[in-house]
């Protein structure tokens, strides 16, 4: 249930308002402010006001920004001086998308050593509930998201033609729209289109998903199209054909713009997993990769190298440090928007990053820690090369694989790539045997 920088489960059974009453309670404890926004959901809403409840009944003060995504609560933390942020994600009709998404003071990611603090304060049995006279009070900060948006345009060089389709859930103000538009692009707004549609996983250009954007964008002048999840943190993007990009490519054309703006040597930090391919733009580029233990610290924080200049996952997930102490979908759309701006057609720029076939799996599991160690033991005895430094890395000649933990869910990822299909699928199925009985769904 406590992954990550957040806390999360099913709505009802794991996430209840009871753990949100104890969860402000814990944050109470030693901090004195709460900066508190929820998604649009009723469910979100009813989650917050019990996080409320316990921080008032503890003394504490909230901050209410009423309906924002995470970056925006994590803005407002930083632009208020607030203590803690807590960002309340919850989709209707999804109810184990459920989370409590916690910020540091400086709006970066709770880490690892800080939730466990907290965790350890929501499992007590006691808490040090205020007197009637000591009870801490609420206030409502209307302006974040139009202090977001400001920051997100502050000093930045307006589009010359540029026309992007957007896709941003439900939020009545959304600041990508918002953002986009300011900066002189010719925004697309699509309505009636949730965050259901968005991949679950890892973004393969064979997911049947974001149906409604790629025929917007495909049927239409614009230059591309984004997507993002209702907490606007995860980004999904369209080229103007109308094609899905998957998810190693963007990140490695992401990756290559940034060590280009800040020159040789800078660092670019993804996660073990990744494609090669991005290794091999980022080097093409100048630049050095960073491969951070993700499950030591909130990714993408990558931490004992000053010259990180962008981090990227797969699944969509960015981080750019210098703009932003954490994920923002917004700013990533920003920055692609600037890359299209100033150059070539995204389906252009595409064919200079390397093709690897690229296989990827995740299985649930019971306990982590336990199917890791078995995990490891399994593949030293399979195959010749194995290293097992934070999760499983392995190579067979022309192909190679990893086996690591998920960053927010129960389960093992297993990817598997290779200089050709055939190579990288017969080691996918070597590998996947070893993590569970039943034969995958591949994932190209």
């Amino acid at each position: 249930m406590f992954a990550s920088a957040r806390i999360r489960g099913t709505y009802g059974s794991h996430v209840t308002a009871k753990l949100a009453l104890k969860t402000g309670r814990a944050l109470t404890s030693n901090r004195d402010e709460v900066v508190l926004g929820h998604s649009p959901s009723e469910s979100a809403r009813l989650l917050a006001d019990a996080v409320s409840t316990g921080v008032r009944e503890c003394g504490g003060t909230v901050v209410r920004l009423g309906e924002t995504a995470g970056p925006t609560v994590a803005n407002g933390v930083r632009r208020l001086g607030g203590d803690v942020g807590v960002a309340v994600v919850a989709v209707d009709g999804r109810p184990e998308r459920t989370s409590l998404k916690l910020f540091d003071g400086d709006g970066s990611p709770l880490s690892w050593k800080q939730q466990s603090e907290i965790v350890r304060r929501v499992n007590r049995s006691t808490a040090d509930i205020a007197s009637w006279e000591e009870l801490g009070s609420e206030r409502r900060w209307e302006d974040a998201t139009a202090h977001h948006v400001d920051r997100l345009c502050k000093n930045r060089p307006t589009f010359s033609d540029t026309r992007v389709v957007v896709a941003v859930g439900e939020h009545e103000t959304p600041v990508t729209v918002e953002a986009l538009g300011r900066l002189g692009c010719e925004v697309n707004r699509l309505a009636g289109t949730g965050d259901d549609a968005l991949p679950q996983g890892r973004i393969s250009p064979d997911d049947d998903v974001c149906a409604t954007l790629r025929r917007a964008v495909a049927t239409s002048d614009a230059d591309f199209g984004v997507a993002h999840d209702v907490d606007a943190e995860r980004l999904v993007v369209v080229d103007e054909r109308g094609e899905l990009i998957e998810g190693n490519s963007l990140v490695a054309l992401l990756a290559r713009r940034a060590v280009r703006d800040a020159g040789r040597n800078a660092c670019v930090a993804i996660p073990q997993g990744a494609s090669r391919r991005i290794d091999d733009v980022v080097a093409d580029a100048g630049g050095q990769i960073s491969k951070p233990e993700a499950e030591q610290s909130s990714w993408p924080r990558p931490e004992g190298s000053a010259n990180v200049v962008f981090g990227g996952d797969p699944n969509g997930v960015h981080q750019w440090p210098e703009e932003s102490p954490c994920p923002d979908a917004a700013l990533s759309a920003i920055n692609l928007a600037r890359l299209v701006d100033d150059g070539a057609a995204l389906s252009e720029q595409l064919t200079d990053v390397p093709a690897y076939p690229f296989y990827c799996k995740s299985f649930g599991v019971d306990s982590l820690a336990s199917e890791m160690i078995r995990v490891a033991a399994d593949a030293k005895e399979r195959f010749e090369s194995v290293s097992t430094d934070g999760c499983v890395l392995g190579e067979t000649g022309d192909a190679w694989f990893v086996v690591r933990p998920d960053r927010t869910e129960p389960a093992l990822q297993v990817t598997a790539e290779g200089t050709s299909r055939r190579s990288a699928k017969q080691l996918f199925e070597r590998v996947t045997s070893l993590v569970g009985d039943e034969q995958p769904a591949v994932t190209t």
